[in-house]
């Protein structure tokens, strides 16, 4: 909606309350983005810094001696 304006105050009043929109505009446009981004960087995992802190461990050995696998009995489709 268009204001109409008489004098010249009113004019630069309007004027800058349309810049003071716009940098609103602007501040909440880069605002969001930069929220977001510092949103799902703040929690990062920090990397470990010296390598002994990491501890590695050999996994159990598997037996395979006594496995073994029956590819004739016939499963029912009962879990699904």
């Amino acid at each position: 909606m268009k204001t109409v304006i008489s004098n010249k105050s009113g004019e630069a009043l309007e004027v800058v309350k349309n810049i003071f929109y716009s940098i609103q505009v602007l501040g909440i446009g880069l605002f969001i983005p930069f929220m977001f981004f510092f949103g799902i960087s703040y929690n990062l995992p920090k990397e470990i810094e010296h390598k002994s802190e990491v501890e590695t461990n050999k996994p159990a050995q598997v037996i395979w001696e006594n496995t073994t696998v029956d590819y004739v009995k016939f499963l029912s489709d009962q879990n699904s």
